[in-house]
């Protein structure tokens, strides 16, 4: 039975249900429903609870990806949101061994999804322009001990991109069409790319861009993600849902664009 450890990062949950992500360490921890101390829960198996000083329960748990992007991840540019992240992941078919390119490293959020699928030995390669945005995706990745299976690139990729022949590639960045060049360049023949951006005009500016490259079979596409209430006699959705968050615009690189029927 796997049991927590001092250091490993963990979901706390109210029976309501209200989460907090913290890492256990020597010290107590405060919420609204009272202070726990976190050191009473090293050594024991997740999916318990621990008693508050005001014996309100929390329960316990290794935190999913899903919930380590939108809850312990701190933002400093927007996210990809899982929905879309989880899209992209099957829809490049980024698995083990593969050698990933992510332009725009943002808070880190995608680039510890990679790195999770890619394993330990596989390699992902992401450039991001401004060091203090590379240095906390850096420090984020550490904490998880995936730090190994990622390259962090300092630099903007206008400069020209270090490595080539890349399995696949994730970009998301203001311009994406400016790169598109360097870009594709640098994948392998058949390798797939995804680019993410919020507007209708960028996606746009991508599809004319694409014309001047050998790429095939574009797709562009958004998800909207909906959540039902946990009522069996009055089963029906929020109200609020998670609606637009970006476009998603995927395509192969081909030998040459004059292949294209």
């Amino acid at each position: 039975m796997k049991t927590l450890k001092h250091g490993d990062i963990v979901c706390l949950m109210s029976e309501e249900g209200k989460k907090w992500f913290v890492k256990l360490e020597d010290k107590k921890f405060s919420t609204h429903k009272g202070v726990v101390d976190l050191k009473e829960i090293i050594g024991n198996p997740p999916g318990k609870f621990i008693l508050t000083n005001t014996k309100q329960r929390l329960y316990y748990f290794i935190p999913s990806i899903e919930e380590l992007i939108l809850g312990y991840v701190k933002r400093s540019t927007q996210i990809i949101y899982p929905k879309d992240a989880g899209y992209l992941i099957l829809k490049l078919g980024i698995k083990e061994k593969m050698k990933i390119l992510e332009v725009g490293t943002g808070s880190g959020a995608m680039t510890l999804l990679i790195a999770f699928y890619v394993g330990s030995c596989g390699k992902v390669y992401t450039y991001e322009e401004r060091k203090d945005f590379s240095k906390r995706a850096e420090n984020l990745l550490k904490e998880f001990g995936l730090e190994e299976r990622v390259h962090f690139c300092c630099k903007n990729i206008e400069s020209g991109i270090e490595q080539q022949d890349f399995d696949a590639a994730i970009i998301d960045v203001k311009e994406p069409e400016r790169y598109l060049e360097t870009i594709i360049n640098s994948l392998s023949y058949g390798a797939l790319f995804g680019i993410v951006v919020p507007t209708t005009n960028q996606v746009s500016a991508v599809i004319q861009a694409c014309e001047n490259f050998p790429v095939f079979n574009l797709e562009i596409c958004e998800i909207l993600f909906r959540k039902y209430k946990v009522n069996p006699e009055r089963l029906r959705p929020f109200d609020v849902m998670v609606g637009h968050t970006a476009y998603l615009i995927t395509g192969r690189k081909i030998i040459t664009r004059n292949m294209v029927k």
